[in-house]
């Protein structure tokens, strides 16, 4: 049995050195292979990595000359990797206690297509919100539209259309829609079966769409398993209106891969007049010298980039 760690780092160098040792600390006995995935970062990173590289003896490192996105770095990694089990891991997380051993055994039933794990936060705090139902129309019109105020936060809604089920004191395997990036376990197998994420995704939904592809013929677990998670690290070096951007051109994306062509249309058009009713409501709240920084430019960038 040998596990393949893949990590993906842009910008987040500091973190690999710890999230590497706390595997090896709780997976001693562990076959394993590390294969770091550098998106060119600019930050220094290259040294970090080559210091990890040279002070062991199952690191690996792939430095990619442009930053292509997650997806595709994550399947670069996998390319040059050769474990049984392929373990897709955001380098901001620490392991807290044995994992791979219960993982491979849960993978190990045939009808089990991906695992993920619990994520708890610096605070120690259960960080629920990874964990959501497949994307819909409703999800964007509620919580990420100009009619979103009155729903973001509220429990009665996020539960019905956005939150997964899990429970967060269930000690047995938790079905669930899809897998957060930050942790995807599988059979290397399933990896091959699906050929590992759709690089058309450049950031945001990647994991989404390899959960729903692989969802339709295998289950999705969470194990009662926990992990540190910091949680956006990498996403801090950018800008928002870029983050928010990538974010709704990439579940524009999911459902042209996924749904059908009158969803994705739909999907479209309601973003466009979204998108509009944002710049007028700006616009007009600049004159007035109320408006919030950024919000003009966020939707502009999403408006040219909605029918390329």
């Amino acid at each position: 049995m040998k596990i393949s760690v893949i990590i993906v780092n842009y910008k987040t160098s500091k973190y690999l050195q710890y999230c590497i040792d706390s595997i090896n600390i709780y997976e001693k006995d562990c076959e394993k292979e590390f294969i770091v995935v550098d998106n060119k970062s600019d930050d220094g990173s290259e040294e970090i990595i080559n210091s990890i590289v040279s002070g062991s003896n199952n690191v690996k490192k792939v430095m990619l000359d442009s930053n292509y996105g997650f997806a595709y770095a994550n399947n670069r990694g996998f390319e040059v990797s050769d474990g049984e089990y392929i373990l897709i891991l955001n380098p901001d997380v620490l392991f807290t206690e044995s994992t791979f051993t219960k993982l491979v055994n849960y993978s190990n039933d045939s009808s089990v297509g991906g695992l993920g794990v619990k994520l708890y936060g610096e605070d120690g705090c259960f960080q629920s919100k990874y964990y959501q139902k497949h994307p819909s129309l409703i999800q964007y019109v509620l919580f990420y539209s100009v009619l979103s105020k009155p729903f973001i936060g509220k429990d009665k809604y996020e539960r019905r259309h956005l939150m997964a089920d899990i429970e967060e004191s269930c000690k047995e395997l938790q079905s669930i829609p899809q897998i957060p990036g930050a942790f995807i376990f599988m059979r290397r197998a399933v990896y091959e079966e699906f050929k590992g994420f759709n690089e058309s995704f450049f950031l945001f939904f990647e994991d989404v769409d390899l959960s729903y592809r692989i969802s339709k013929k295998y289950k999705l677990f969470v194990a009662d398993i926990k992990v540190k998670h910091t949680g956006a690290s990498s996403m801090m070096m950018d800008t928002n209106y870029k983050i928010y951007g990538y974010y709704v051109l990439s579940m524009l994306n999911f459902f042209r891969n996924n749904y059908s062509y009158l969803s994705s249309i739909t999907l479209k058009t309601v973003i466009f007049i979204n998108t509009v009713l944002k710049i007028s409501i700006e616009g007009f709240r600049k004159m007035l010298k109320t408006d919030k920084p950024g919000i003009i430019k966020v939707h502009k960038y999403i408006l040219n980039n909605l029918f390329q």
